[in-house]
């Protein structure tokens, strides 16, 4: 992930039209001197964000939440990602359980509530959820007819701010990738 510093010198070299990044429920360090305050950095310069993992690598499914297996035996998340690691399993759906009751309340899918969230927060931001069937891609369409009242606004941020999930998005030995300066070129 790109920091707001190294951002603002790509720019200055070649248009920049969308970055992509983690964004999601759960994942709002761009919003934070934490991510470099890359969503206000990219809004300041008419910049896109494609949201990259916007259901949180699939966390905020209601497959996971329901505390269903995710993924098969060839998905890396359930042997390298934390949050899917067997010792914080049970921790992150007791936890997804209270999105889950967001989005039972709302009347729509854990994934629906996640999507309709990240579409609340600007005309710049794009979610990309991956989807393998086609199920998933009319469950996820149907995000987009799903408004969210202020209330519910806040009732999402609550959850993203409160939310205790074991275990980081990304495994250890990447976590000093994220949101590093690339080294500012000599003139």
């Amino acid at each position: 992930m790109v920091s707001s510093a190294t951002f603002r010198r790509a720019i200055q070299i070649a248009p920049v039209v969308a970055v992509q990044t983690e964004y999601s429920v759960v994942s709002r360090d761009i919003e934070s001197s934490a991510g470099t305050d890359l969503l206000a950095t990219c809004r300041e310069l008419g910049v896109a964000v494609v949201c990259a993992t916007p259901l949180g690598r699939g966390l905020l499914t209601s497959t996971f939440s329901q505390g269903d297996e995710v993924g098969d035996e060839k998905d890396q998340r359930v042997r390298v990602m934390p949050r899917f690691l067997p010792a914080n399993r049970e921790q992150n759906v007791k936890a997804v359980g209270t999105f889950k009751e967001l989005a039972r309340k709302k009347g729509c899918s854990v994934s629906q509530l996640a999507l309709a969230w990240l579409l609340n927060q600007g005309d710049d931001i794009i979610p990309i959820p991956g989807t393998k069937r086609l199920k998933y891609l009319e469950q996820n369409w149907g995000s987009l007819s799903i408004s969210l009242t202020d209330e519910e606004e806040a009732e999402i941020r609550h959850f993203g701010d409160t939310v205790e999930l074991a275990g980081g998005s990304l495994p250890e030995q990447f976590r000093g990738h994220v949101f590093r300066d690339t080294k500012e070129e000599s003139s």
